[in-house]
C-alpha cells in the first residue's frame, strides 16, 4: 500500500477457499494464489492449515513465516523461521529472511549467525557482507545513542496503523490512519486492517490535543488515501490515493473550500502503468517531491523522483540520482523548510533493521551522500516519515518498533540540548591577584552580548549556546582589555569550559614608542614609522577602553618655540595616522613639549654627540584614562530569549 509501507499495492483477493477447508495440496495452492497478490494474512491462514499435514508442512510452515515476514510482524515471524528449520525445509533463503528478521528485532547477533549460514550455502552473495557490516553498525549505536529521545505520541495513536504525520498550519497535524472510524471498510489483506483515510487534530494553547477526526470534504473514500503534503498557508493538498479495485496508487491534489475540501483531482505523472504516492513539496511549493515504484531511469524498488513547476502543470518527472536511490527502496520524502535538506527512509542505504531514516542535503540531483540519523531515531523496524520543526530541534516520525498501541504508531522526538558551561577567572597578570569588579561580555556573531561582572574571587559564569563561535572580552579600569574566543561549533557532547583572563596594570609612567622616526626638520612619519605603529594601533583597538595621549620631545637644537611647534605637529602626525587605522579621535590628545622635557643634560649651548641629542627626540604615549566609553556597538541580552513556533510540539501524552 503506497501510503503505507509500499511492499505492494495489488488488488484484495478474498480466498473463500481458505475458509471452507480442502486438501492439503487445496490450502496450498489458495495461500499462493493469496500470496501472489500480497494478501499475507489471508495466505497465512491458508498455509497455517497445510502445516496440519505431514505433506508439504516444511514449506507451509516456512511460507507462513513469509506472510509475517511481509506483514511486518516479525515477532510472530521468528517463531515461525525456528518451526520452518525444525520442519526442516532447506531452502538458503530461510536463513536470509529469518536473518532479517532477527534483525529487524535487533537481534544483532543472532542475526549474524544466521547471515553466515546463509553465506556459507551462498558465499557469493556480497549484499550479505553488506548486512553484516550493517549489524555491527547497529550494535555500536545502540551502545553509543544519538542525542535524540523518541516517545511515543499515545494521543495520536490506536491499535491500527497510524503513520506518515505531516505539519498543517501552526497548530494542526494530518496523520493517516487504518483506525476503525475510517471511511474505507473493506479489509487490506496485506495486513489485515481497514483501508487508511486522512485525519486531523489541533492542538490548543495548554498543549491539549483535539482527538483526530475524519478530514471534511471529498478527500477521503472507500479507497486507501494517507501520506499527505500542503502548501504553508494550508489551502491546497497533495495526497496518495490506491484504488481498492485495481491497487493502483495515485497522487491526487485537492483545494480547500471553507472548513472543507474540494473534489480531488489526478496529478498526472507516469500514466497509468506506474504506481507513485507520498508527495512532499518544496518551501515555494515549485518543486513536488514523491516516490514512485520501478519507473524507467529509476535505479529498482521505489525510488524518490521530483518535477518542477510550469507556467501551467508540472513538468516531466527528475530521478533524484544514484547518491539518494538504491536498487532497493527509498520512500517518504521530506523537504525541510530549509530547502536544501532531504529527508528520507531506506532500506538500501546501510541501517539498523527495516526501513531507516537518512538526511541528506543538495538540490536538484546533485546530493550529498545520505546519513543515517542512527539510534534512537533509527531502531530495528521500520522507520520513516520523519519531519522537523525549523531549528530542526523536534519534530515526529512513524515506527512499527516495540512500545507501541498498534502496528504502525506516530513518535515525538525531541533533541536533547547540549549543556555549554564557561567559567573562569580574571586576575592581575604580575601579582596573580583575582581581580574584583571585571567586566566580562561574552559577545555573538549578531553583534549582540552578554555580560557578567567578576566577583570578590575574579570569577565569572556564562551558559553557552550550541553551534555558536563567540568572542570574550574582558575591561577593568586600570588595565589593559583582554580577549579571547571559545566555541561550540560542531561539538557532540556537552562541556564545561575553564579559560581564565589574565589582565595587565597600565602603566602610570610614558611609554616610548621605538622607531618612530620624522625626516629631517619634518613632521612626517616615515614609511617604517608607520610600520612600528601597527603595535599601538593593535593595542588600542583591543583595550578600548584606554585614552592616551601621543606626546613628541625634540632636543635642544633649533629655537625653543620652533622645536615646540615642530614637536606639536609631529604629535598631531602620529594622532592622525591612528586615526585612519580605525582609532576614535576622542580616545586620542596630541601634545608637543618641545625641549621642555630632555632626559639628558644637552640643554641650549651644551656641546653634545648626536647619540645625545637623539634621546632627546622621542615619541611617547601615556594612559590618562581607562574608563573611556565610546559608540555602542553591541547589543546586550539576557541570554533568556525564547524563539517562537513550537506550539506543536508538547508532551506527546497530554490528551
Amino acid at each position: 500500500m503506497f501510503n503505507y509501507s509500499l511492499r505492494g499495492y495489488s488488488l484484495l483477493l478474498f480466498v473463500f477457499c481458505l475458509l471452507i477447508g480442502g486438501t492439503v495440496n487445496a490450502q496450498i495452492s489458495a495461500g499462493d494464489r493469496a500470496f501472489e497478490v500480497e494478501s499475507y494474512m489471508v495466505a497465512a491462514e491458508a498455509y497455517k492449515k497445510a502445516t496440519k499435514s505431514k505433506d508439504n508442512k516444511a514449506r507451509a510452515t516456512y511460507m507462513v513465516a513469509e506472510c509475517y515476514r511481509l506483514a511486518n510482524d516479525f515477532k510472530v515471524a521468528e517463531s515461525w523461521y525456528a518451526r520452518a528449520i525444525k520442519a526442516g525445509y532447506d531452502g538458503g533463503e530461510l536463513y536470509l529472511n529469518y536473518a532479517h528478521v532477527l534483525r529487524g528485532l535487533e537481534k544483532y547477533d543472532e542475526a549474524i549467525e544466521q547471515y553466515n549460514t546463509y553465506l556459507g550455502i551462498n558465499p557469493g552473495d556480497s549484499r550479505v557482507k553488506w548486512l553484516l557490516e550493517s549489524c555491527k553498525l547497529a550494535k555500536t549505536w545502540i551502545n553509543t545513542p544519538s542525542r535524540y529521545e523518541v516517545n511515543n505520541m499515545r494521543v495520536f495513536n490506536s491499535r491500527q496503523s497510524d503513520y506518515g504525520l505531516m505539519l498543517y498550519k501552526n497548530n494542526g497535524v494530518l496523520v493517516s490512519s487504518t483506525r476503525e472510524d475510517a471511511t474505507g471498510k473493506k479489509i487490506y489483506g496485506r495486513i489485515g486492517e481497514d483501508f487508511s483515510d486522512i485525519f486531523e487534530s489541533y492542538v490548543d494553547r495548554k498543549g491539549k490535543w483535539s482527538k483526530l477526526k475524519v478530514l471534511e470534504g471529498d478527500v477521503n473514500t472507500p479507497m486507501n488515501e494517507g501520506t499527505v503534503a500542503t502548501n504553508r498557508l494550508g489551502t491546497i493538498m497533495y495526497f496518495t490515493r490506491c484504488s481498492s479495485k485495481t491497487g493502483e496508487c495515485r497522487i491526487y491534489m485537492a483545494r480547500k473550500q471553507g472548513l472543507k475540501w474540494g473534489n480531488s483531482e489526478l496529478v498526472s505523472i507516469f500514466g497509468d502503468s506506474i504506481n507513485v504516492g507520498q508527495p512532499t513539496l518544496s518551501r515555494d511549493q515549485k518543486k513536488l517531491y514523491f516516490v514512485a515504484d520501478n519507473a524507467e531511469g529509476g535505479y529498482g524498488g521505489k525510488d524518490i523522483w521530483f518535477m518542477n513547476r510550469g507556467r501551467t502543470e508540472w513538468e516531466a518527472p527528475i530521478n533524484l540520482g544514484p547518491v539518494v536511490n538504491t536498487g532497493d527502496d527509498e520512500m517518504f520524502p521530506y523537504i525541510h523548510e530549509t530547502e536544501n535538506i532531504l529527508y528520507f527512509a531506506s532500506d538500501g542505504h546501510p541501517g539498523m533493521g527495516g526501513l531507516d531514516v537518512f538526511y541528506t542535503e543538495g538540490e536538484g540531483t546533485e546530493w550529498a551522500k545520505p546519513e543515517n540519523m542512527k539510534y534512537p531515531i533509527n531502531s530495528g523496524a521500520d522507520d520513516f516519515a520523519f519531519v522537523a520543526n525549523a531549528r530542526r530541534d523536534k519534530g515526529f516520525l512513524s515506527s512499527n518498533r516495540p512500545g507501541g498501541r498498534g502496528s504502525d504508531d506516530i513518535w515525538q522526538w525531541v533533541l536533547t540540548p547540549l549543556v555549554f558551561n564557561l567559567s573562569g577567572m580574571v586576575y592581575d597578570d604580575s601579582t596573580r591577584r583575582p581581580l574584583s569588579g571585571a567586566e566580562v561580555k561574552l559577545i555573538m556573531p549578531d553583534s549582540t552580548y552578554m555580560d557578567a561582572i567578576t566577583d570578590n574571587r575574579g570569577n565569572y559564569t556564562f551558559k553557552l549556546r550550541e553551534d555558536m563561535n563567540y568572542r570574550i572580552e574582558v575591561t577593568r579600569r586600570e588595565y589593559f582589555a583582554e580577549d579571547t574566543v571559545v566555541s561550540t561549533k560542531k561539538m557532540e557532547v556537552s562541556k564545561d569550559f575553564v579559560i581564565n583572563i589574565p589582565l595587565k596594570l597600565v602603566p602610570i609612567e610614558e611609554i616610548t614608542l621605538q622607531d618612530i622616526l620624522y625626516d629631517f626638520n619634518s613632521d612626517k612619519l616615515t614609511p617604517a614609522s608607520k610600520e612600528n605603529l601597527k603595535v599601538l594601533v593593535a593595542m588600542m583597538k583591543k583595550s578600548e577602553n584606554l585614552i592616551i595621549a601621543i606626546n613628541s620631545h625634540t632636543d635642544s637644537r633649533g629655537s625653543d618655540e620652533y622645536n615646540l611647534e615642530l614637536s606639536q605637529r609631529r604629535a598631531q602626525s602620529v594622532v592622525n595616522h591612528l586615526i585612519e587605522n580605525g582609532i576614535d579621535s576622542a580616545r586620542l590628545v596630541a601634545k608637543g613639549y618641545g625641549e621642555t622635557q630632555l632626559l639628558n643634560r644637552c640643554s641650549n649651548g651644551v656641546n653634545c654627540s648626536d647619540a645625545e641629542h637623539q634621546l632627546n627626540r622621542r615619541t611617547t604615549f601615556k594612559v590618562i584614562s581607562s574608563n573611556f566609553k565610546g559608540i555602542i556597538k553591541y547589543r546586550r541580552v539576557t541570554g533568556e530569549e525564547t524563539q517562537e513556533g513550537d506550539e506543536i510540539f508538547t508532551d506527546p501524552n497530554k490528551e
